[in-house]
């Protein structure tokens, strides 16, 4: 008995750590992750079009996603999600150097990959 619940919990460790490890990455994010398909069904769709653009990057060791809504349109906003579509970071806007709330991702995003863009 008082190794069945040690063991126990181990294996109930391993499985949470695996299951995690799953949601950190995959091959096709476009057809994978069910936020992302939403967003680009919604936006083809959308009666007034615009240049919309989605992202994805190594930052601090996540794969995360920028979404730009409006791609090069003078105070549109980009955000910063995880693959749970976690807000992590917001960009531009009317006022950029005060929406910036992710200050170093210029200098610590890696493998920048381009998923998707409407144009």
């Amino acid at each position: 008995m008082k190794i069945f619940f040690p063991a126990l919990l181990i294996v109930l460790m391993m499985s949470c750590k695996s299951s995690s490890n799953a949601q950190k990455s995959t091959n096709n994010p476009l057809q994978d992750i069910v936020w992302i398909k939403e967003y680009i069904e919604e936006t083809k769709k959308s009666p007034f079009p615009t240049k919309a653009m989605i992202t994805q990057y190594t930052y601090k060791g996540e794969i995360v996603y920028m979404v730009d809504g409006c791609y090069q349109c003078p105070d549109a906003m980009s955000t910063l999600y995880n693959i749970k579509k976690e807000k992590l970071c917001t960009f531009g806007g009317m006022l950029p150097s005060l929406n910036n709330t992710c200050p170093d991702f210029t200098e610590k995003a890696t493998d920048k990959k381009v998923l998707w863009k409407s144009f």
